[in-house]
């Protein structure tokens, strides 16, 4: 029988939650890299950030394999980075995306790291797009799922409704994860309460803290074992929290949470945490002088 360290979780260990805090700093280093890179660029251009994003990206995504396909909501290179794509094939697809060449680029073609959709500015017909593709996996009988990510208040109800009906209908291999609507996004009078629309439509729809990266961990493990299990689709709903700050009401920073709840649990050390996106931001500062 094994043992666990004092404080260690047996259902998400010590080197599991070490694993998901790197993945988010370095989710974090390269967000600040890109936004470097847009400091001149035109705005229509820009990739989208996703600070404050980080664990509901990477606890729903750290245990996808090679067979598993993903539909981000939108045309960025985070997903590409959990997926262990090497850092010129992230680089290249920012700069095809501020230069909106005509021509697609080999990384808006193939998907990055290969296990990515290419992106379509509509939200509807990317939640259809992958759901022909959890179709095929059910259609051939593969092991794989599909995870799309679509932004709260992007899909209409009438939208929704229809998806997640085709979704329960098949019992399709397929996680749909909300996240919460970009600062500044309009807000749509139906945008909210996802998860007991997806429930009155037979799909099992969790709220979920968008912050809390355990919490989300444990969800989206339940839901991968569903799916992979012929169980259907699910629906985990990112809840934005907020905390009073110095300014007032701010969002919580998920990686703040993070390191609070490893420090609490003597999971590592403040230095060790400090030094966690460190190699990736070395191997960016070692592209950007080679270019």
């Amino acid at each position: 029988m094994s043992k666990t360290e004092p404080y260690e979780n047996p259902l998400v260990p010590n080197k599991k939650l070490q694993q998901m805090f790197v993945a988010m700093a370095e989710m974090r280093v390269l967000d600040e890299h890109i936004a470097m890179l847009q400091r001149k660029v035109k705005e229509r251009a820009r990739l989208d950030s996703t600070r404050g994003e980080e664990a509901c990206r990477v606890s729903t995504a750290i245990e996808l394999g090679p067979g598993d396909l993903v539909s981000d909501s939108q045309d960025g290179v985070a997903m590409g980075l959990l997926a262990g794509a090497k850092v010129g094939s992230l680089l290249q697809h920012v700069a095809e995306v501020h230069s909106r060449s005509k021509k697609l680029g080999v990384a808006a073609r193939n998907g990055i790291a290969g296990r990515q959709l290419p992106w379509i500015e509509d939200a509807g017909d990317r939640l259809r797009m992958a759901l022909g593709a959890a179709l095929s996996f059910r259609m051939l009988e593969r092991a794989g799922i599909m995870v799309a990510y679509v932004r709260q208040g992007e899909v209409s109800n009438r939208t929704w409704r229809e998806v997640l009906g085709l979704a329960a209908k098949f019992e399709l291999p397929v996680i749909f994860v909300v996240l919460p609507a970009g600062p500044g996004a309009k807000k749509r009078r139906d945008a909210e309460g996802l998860s007991p629309k997806a429930r009155a439509c037979g799909v099992p729809g969790i709220p979920v803290d968008a912050a809390d990266a355990v919490a989300l961990y444990r969800v989206a493990q339940e839901s991968i074992g569903r799916a992979r299990g012929n169980g259907g689709a699910v629906l985990i709903e990112c809840v934005a929290s907020q905390a009073e700050g110095k300014r007032g009401v701010v969002a919580v920073d998920p990686l703040v949470q993070m390191r609070g709840f490893l420090l609490s649990r003597k999971v590592c050390s403040e230095a060790w945490m400090d030094r966690a996106g460190e190699p990736l931001r070395g191997r960016l500062k070692a592209k950007k002088k080679k270019s």
